[in-house]
């Protein structure tokens, strides 16, 4: 019994490990190529996002939806987005390799295609919540998101929306 308990802890442990840094490995490799032409990114902090979602809930005229989308966004702590359609192609390909093999070894949530481009969501699954959200598109667009969203609060968005 204690060596079941102790194996499943270190898988566990193991597990959690992996997934730990790839975000940041993604970061470090996008700052590798921040001098790249073409290639654009956009930070936004906790500071920035807080500043950004009490401007926005200061406006006024903000319908039930707009309030909904500000409390799924309470959970947000970090948002990168890096534009890379635009860098020279022997450069993309470079950065599209490497930012699949940081990708590969992360939970895939969702994956849609049309035509050549490919669509991914990574994510790290706890039931009703999710955490560290990575958008990729092999079109040129990365997007690292380090935080917690509620499930439930988004299934309810987008039943208001329908």
């Amino acid at each position: 019994m204690k060596k079941t308990i102790i194996t499943l802890f270190l898988l566990s442990a193991t597990l959690i490990s992996a997934w730990a840094g790839k975000p940041e490995k993604l970061e470090r490799l996008a700052r590798q190529y921040k001098d790249e032409d073409g290639i654009e990114m956009v930070s936004f902090g906790r500071l920035g996002i807080r500043l950004f979602n009490g401007i926005t809930s200061l406006a006024g005229d903000l319908d039930k939806e707009d309030r909904e989308v500000l409390k799924i966004f309470r959970g947000l702590k970090k948002i990168m987005i890096i534009n890379f359609e635009d860098i020279p192609s022997e450069r993309k390909a470079a950065f599209t390799a490497k930012a699949e093999r940081i990708l590969s070894g992360m939970d895939l949530v969702m994956e849609t295609k049309d035509g050549d481009d490919t669509f991914r969501i990574y994510a790290i699954d706890d039931g009703n919540i999710i955490r560290d959200c990575i958008l990729y598109s092999s079109d040129g667009v990365l997007i690292i998101t380090k935080g917690r969203f509620n499930l439930d609060a988004i299934g309810k968005l987008i039943d208001m929306a329908e």
